[in-house]
């Protein structure tokens, strides 16, 4: 059984939908963060499935790299931002 592009699109768009609600719902900062790797993880799930129904027969490392390089971003803002609501709560 083989998925396709539009369940692919299907499974980004829940994982963008669950991290906004996720991000809106909650009122404590910190906790409202956590919606942040699901918004970018969501993104790198529409961009490794577009990669691979893109390219018929070539590579499909583009898709994989940018998937990287939008989970090392999406920890990186889970990081300052935990560090600037740790600093806020300190005051």
């Amino acid at each position: 059984m083989s998925a396709s592009l539009v369940t692919v699109f299907f499974v980004a768009a829940s994982l963008v939908a669950a991290g906004a609600f996720t991000a809106a719902w909650r009122r404590d900062m910190a906790a409202a963060l956590a919606g942040i790797p699901l918004i970018l993880g969501g993104a790198g799930v529409a961009f490794v499935g577009v990669a691979r129904f893109a390219a018929a027969g070539g590579p499909h490392l583009f898709g994989h790299g940018f998937a990287v390089l939008l989970s090392i971003a999406a920890i990186a803002l889970l990081a300052l931002g935990l560090g600037i609501a740790g600093r806020e709560g300190a005051r």
